[in-house]
Parts: C-alpha cells; sequence; structure tokens
C-alpha cells in the first residue's frame, strides 16, 4: 500500500503507486486507518496500546449507552401508553403494564448509569 504523509500526519493513502506515496508493507484491503499513527514520519501500528483499546472501549460504550437510551425512549412511549390504558399485564401477581414497564426503564437506566 501507498501512503502520503506530511507533517507528521497521514493525509491519504492508495493500492497502487500514486504521486510520491511512500510505500509500505500493509494490505491495501484490510487498512484501517484508526489502528495507525505517523511517528516521526513513520507509520506505526497502534492496536496493542493501551490507549488504542481505551479508546475503543469507550467508543463502544458511548455506542452502548445510546443504544440503551433508544430503548429507554421506546419504554418511555409505552409507559405513557399505560397510564392512559391502565390494564393488569398479570392479573395473579396484580402487575399493571405501567408497573412492569416502569421496573424495565429503572434497569436501563442503572446499566447506562454503569457505562
Amino acid at each position: 500500500m501507498y501512503v502520503e504523509i506530511k507533517e507528521n500526519k497521514l493525509l491519504s493513502w492508495c493500492e497502487n503507486p500514486y504521486l510520491d506515496y511512500e510505500y509500505v508493507e500493509i494490505d491495501y484491503s484490510t487498512f484501517e486507518p484508526d489502528k495507525y499513527e505517523v511517528q516521526d514520519g513513520v507509520l506505526v501500528d497502534i492496536s496493542d496500546t493501551d490507549a488504542y483499546k481505551e479508546k475503543v472501549a469507550q467508543i463502544e460504550a458511548e455506542s452502548q449507552k445510546k443504544h440503551l437510551q433508544e430503548e429507554l425512549k421506546a419504554l418511555d412511549i409505552k409507559r405513557i401508553r399505560a397510564i392512559c390504558e391502565p390494564e393488569l399485564k398479570d392479573s395473579e401477581a396484580g402487575q399493571t403494564w405501567l408497573d412492569y414497564y416502569t421496573q424495565q426503564a429503572k434497569e436501563l437506566r442503572i446499566k447506562i448509569a454503569a457505562l
């Protein structure tokens, strides 16, 4: 793969020789620029560093948090409907749909707080 590096920044990359791009031993088809960093003008794999792993974990946590917040929004809509149309979910236990959805919302909030 060929890369263009200027002022310690990876500007672009391509599969075939182009202008004054530098050749590096990286497969173009599997190249992930987030896993590399330019250090002293050289492209270095940082995927095994603690900083990179922490960054990836943080991105995953934010993604999971966003997903849980979307689930919570959907539950809030169900809770509103349960207030307007009160019915029992479980007649034996006396649990209403509102109680059921409220419990689920509490569990989601605990998961969000843990992230």
